[in-house]
């Protein structure tokens, strides 16, 4: 039986600037970059050189079967100096969605993908009073200037995970660890930011569709028996899925002004509960035993991602699985990962989710934030010293699922 996926539906990779583009060093990262912030010790610049090299690689792309690209626009290049915006970079922004129409790709476009510039982290970031009021104008012009040509805007990129990794992990900028009350604040502040966005979006491009890229990292117990461990693995679950909307309240972050849904997925964690972890929550995380682990150290099971899905359909709104992918130094993985993943995401259509693309992690071996180029997520392999690009196996399997909107039989 041939699985087909719906007329009009979206084959695509999803990126971020600053992993992709090389240059950009009036942002947090390349700050947390020059303090040592990098596990690899590897440089953002050039990354995959692609401020150069984009219409090459939309190209590729188009001839690769794709028909969708989700990109964002690096707020650092746009607003280098507060309420200042250069008009150069808008009009290279533009040159880059025009060059995606060209290809026949059509843009869903990040506002916000983890940086920020640095005159913003310099007044406390995401952290501070008025941080949504200082972004707003920035969403304005893009939307002012571009908006003709996005089909598709994503507000943020998974504000928890942003939040988290931020504020209690110290994995991304500004590198802070065990700092719950920061966490918070910045969630808040993401929150209300949206919600402007939102709204502002909705006024100057009324036909383009409105979204969050919001992660699903569910948190299970350990061990189902110990009543602290299914205590720890909800009160978590909680926290990895809903932002403050005042006086003590959470939401759900899908449960926010949206016009779509957008999921990025990749895998879920046990957690067993102990005192001696407090700034992590009094939690332990480890992996689900007995699963195949990617470069990353993530459990990878392609059916976790049909449940993501299956969680959103009571929403009643159009879904996209805004990223979903294997860190793999081995291409074999990938090879068996996509269909896996893909025939679990096409049993979601069946089951009644309104599911209408896939937006694959990633198009090109990237930088990955604190990782460096030590994670390979691509498709198309690239060369950080050379820049030569390889496409590899999986991205021609792709090509064929994308060109037959549907599953091969096997």
């Amino acid at each position: 039986m041939e699985r087909g996926f719906p007329e009009g539906f979206l084959w695509g990779c999803a990126t971020a600037a600053h992993q992709v583009e090389g240059g950009n060093h009036n942002n947090d990262w390349w700050e947390f970059e020059q303090r040592g912030g990098i596990r690899t010790g590897d440089s953002s610049d050039p990354a995959c050189d692609h401020y150069h090299r984009f219409a090459g690689d939309f190209r590729q792309l188009r001839q690769l079967g794709q028909n969708a690209h989700r990109l964002s626009i690096e707020w650092s290049r746009v607003e280098p100096a507060p309420g200042e915006f250069d008009l150069s970079q808008l009009r290279h922004y533009r040159d880059v969605l025009s060059e995606l129409r060209e290809q026949g790709l059509s843009p869903m476009v990040t506002l916000h993908h983890f940086t920020s510039p640095l005159w913003f982290t310099c007044r406390g970031g995401w952290a501070a009073a008025g941080s949504p009021a200082a972004w707003l104008p920035f969403v304005r012009r893009v939307a002012e200037e571009l908006g003709h040509l996005v089909s598709f805007w994503c507000t943020l990129n998974e504000p928890l995970i942003y939040a988290y990794m931020g504020w209690l992990d110290g994995e991304f900028p500004p590198g802070r660890r065990g700092d719950w009350r920061g966490t918070f604040r910045v969630l808040a502040n993401l929150r209300r930011a949206h919600e402007e966005a939102y709204r502002a979006l909705h006024r100057i491009t009324p036909q383009v569709p409105v979204g969050i890229a919001n992660h699903r990292w569910p948190l299970l117990p350990h061990n189902p028996k110990r009543r602290l461990d299914r205590l720890a693995a909800r009160v978590g679950d909680r926290l990895m899925t809903s932002w403050p909307v005042g006086r003590g309240r959470l939401q759900r972050v899908v449960e926010a002004p949206s016009d779509f849904l957008g999921v990025n997925h990749y895998s879920r964690e046990l957690v067993r509960f102990t005192l001696r972890r407090t700034g992590q929550g009094f939690v332990d995380r480890s992996v689900p035993p007995g699963l195949p682990l990617s470069d990353f150290g993530w459990a990878v099971e392609p059916d976790w991602l049909r449940e993501a899905l299956l969680e959103l359909k009571p929403l009643g709104k159009p879904v996209y699985i805004t990223e979903n992918g294997i860190a793999s130094v081995n291409d074999e993985p990938r090879q068996s990962f996509l269909p896996a993943s893909l025939a679990k995401a096409w049993e979601a259509i069946q089951a009644g989710v309104d599911l209408r693309g896939y937006f694959h992690w990633t198009s090109l071996d990237n930088f990955e934030w604190a990782r460096g180029y030590s994670m390979r997520f691509g498709l198309i392999g690239v060369d950080p010293e050379t820049q030569v690009r390889t496409v590899k196996p999986s991205a021609e399997l792709y090509a064929r699922i994308a060109r037959a909107n549907a599953l091969p039989d096997d």
